[in-house]
């Protein structure tokens, strides 16, 4: 007589959260590629299509920490599985979208469903992993995030080749369904038993801020950081965080226990993914762009260009959980993000119009030195807080990564198009007339639409104009990876000075709190 094979809960939890995990991020790089093919099939302006993107992310950070609350209070299990089925019917929306309006609901809607998936699925493995079990389950989920971020330029690009845009979202449902399944019969509910309600009025600041910040970030690279609605949208901000600070300190079941960040450790813990989504995947979003627009690569070859960056985090992952059991979380956290900034260094002094191959080294450099600490950082920032409150640490987590991602975005673009606008200035600056049309050329040529931004130069000056454009956008590209470079070293710094080597078991915030991993060595 036979068994029948049955899949532990602790092993079905880690495949269904990495697995979604992987999803998440995939997302958000997967439209990068898809942005021209979609710029084809409807008729809308280049700046407006980013809310593509956009859309995805606004609600993707400001609902974060709401994921948090709600899977503490309400069960990590169904918040977890309620996100899985909106996502995933939000992505066939999306993929069969009649118009563009439709697919930025559907992309709102992901955003939305990724939001209740990516911050109750930390929390899961908090309840079925502890001690090195959960170092290795850990760096499973930090491997699974990375390649689903770093592969979306080479999966979004084969799915526009085989099958149109569309296929970059529709690919989602087949992998949801499944999962959804996987999860409705082996993951096991968990909840925080002291939770007895939702703090709505921090809810309500939070994510407002989050919003606005994040909305700010998005817009300011089209109309400028000085533009009346960015400085009224920041200050509107930074009013909602003056009034959600005092309130949560005063809240005896808070949506974020503030006091968390007078502890060292996990404050350097939090500074890490906001590092990282800056340093790496802010300039990995773009650099494909750079492959598309000066190179001409096609979506497919820009995909297979980025891989150099991409195949590391795979075999780095495993290797950053064997380094935990022997140096402590603040040097390996340190030695990732010093990685990153070598790599992110040896990119910028690449030459002017490199092909691929000699952005290859650098990618190599900086994805092992994001894969080590993937997992690592999640690890160290959960494992402070009891295991009661893994929701709102791991919303904590989940919200430093997606709003330092969008910070990346529109930070490193914000960047890319200033010396793009400087350099275009000094070179093309007799070619095409008015000062004020050529900051507006500039401005299109920084989003990588460089030979449409070149058609609507009078026919004489194209070619001058697009020769001046490629070394504007290569010369924006070697600051942004000097500015990534210094990012990442500041955060190695950080890391290394603010993690201890020992956390006191009497500290009165984490006192309940699992053993503190490897920051405790």
């Amino acid at each position: 007589m036979t068994s029948k094979f049955r899949l532990s809960y602790a092993a079905a939890t880690l495949i269904a959260s990495s697995v979604t995990t992987f999803l998440l991020p995939l997302d958000y790089t997967v439209a990068s590629v898809a942005l021209r093919d979609i710029h084809r099939d409807f008729s809308v302006s280049f700046s407006d299509q980013q809310w593509v993107i956009n859309g995805y992310t606004m609600a993707f950070a400001a609902l974060l920490m709401a994921g948090g609350g709600l899977a503490d209070l309400f069960g990590r299990r169904k918040v977890f599985l309620s996100g899985l089925a909106i996502f995933t019917a939000a992505s066939v929306l999306a993929g069969l979208a009649p118009a563009v309006i439709w697919l930025n609901v559907g992309r709102v809607a992901q955003g939305l469903g990724a939001a209740g998936m990516f911050s109750s699925s930390l929390a899961l493995l908090v309840q079925e992993f502890t001690g090195p079990r959960r170092v290795h389950a850990f760096a499973v989920f930090g491997v699974a995030s990375g390649l689903g971020a770093s592969l979306g330029p080479f999966i979004g690009g084969l799915a526009v080749n085989l099958g149109g845009w569309r296929w970059a979202f529709l690919l989602n449902a087949p992998f949801g369904i499944a999962m959804l399944i996987l999860g409705l019969l082996r993951t096991r509910e968990s909840k925080d038993p002291h939770a007895t309600r939702l703090d709505l009025k921090g809810l309500v600041l939070f994510s407002g801020a989050v919003l606005l910040v994040v909305y700010s970030i998005v817009t300011a690279p089209q109309i400028g950081w000085t533009s009346p609605t960015i400085l009224v949208t920041l200050a509107a901000a930074a009013l909602l965080v003056i009034v959600f600070v005092p309130l949560e300190l005063r809240q005896r079941y808070p949506l974020i226990d503030l006091r968390l960040f007078t502890n060292r450790t996990f404050l350097g813990a939090s500074l890490a993914p906001l590092v990282l989504s800056i340093a790496f995947w802010g300039l990995f979003l773009y650099t494909p762009l750079y492959f598309q627009g000066v190179l001409g690569y096609s979506p497919l070859q820009a995909g297979m260009a980025m891989l150099p960056f991409a195949v590391p985090l795979f075999g780095a992952g495993p290797l950053g959980a064997r380094l935990a059991h022997r140096i402590s979380s603040r040097a390996l956290l340190g030695l990732g993000q010093a990685l990153v900034a070598v790599g992110a260094t040896v990119l910028a002094f690449a030459p002017l119009h490199s092909t691929w191959t000699n952005y290859a080294v650098g990618g190599l450099i900086s994805g092992i030195g994001t894969g080590l600490i993937n997992g690592e950082m999640s690890n160290v920032a959960i494992s402070i807080v009891p295991a009661s409150r893994s929701g709102m640490a791991s919303g904590i987590n989940s919200t430093m990564r997606i709003v330092g991602m969008t910070a990346g975005f529109g930070g490193i673009g914000a960047v890319l198009a200033g010396a793009v606008t400087s350099d275009l200035t000094s070179h093309a600056g007799r070619l095409v007339g008015p000062h004020q049309n050529l900051r507006t050329l500039a401005t299109e040529v920084a989003t990588g639409n460089i030979a449409g931004t070149a058609d609507t130069v009078p026919a004489q000056l194209r070619s001058a104009f697009r020769t001046a454009a490629d070394h504007a956008f290569s010369v924006g590209m070697r600051t942004s990876f000097i500015v990534g470079a210094c990012v990442a070293l500041l955060g190695a710094v950080a890391s290394f000075c603010l993690i201890r080597r020992s956390e006191p078991s009497t500290d009165p915030i984490t006192s309940d709190a699992l053993p503190l991993a490897d920051a405790q060595r």
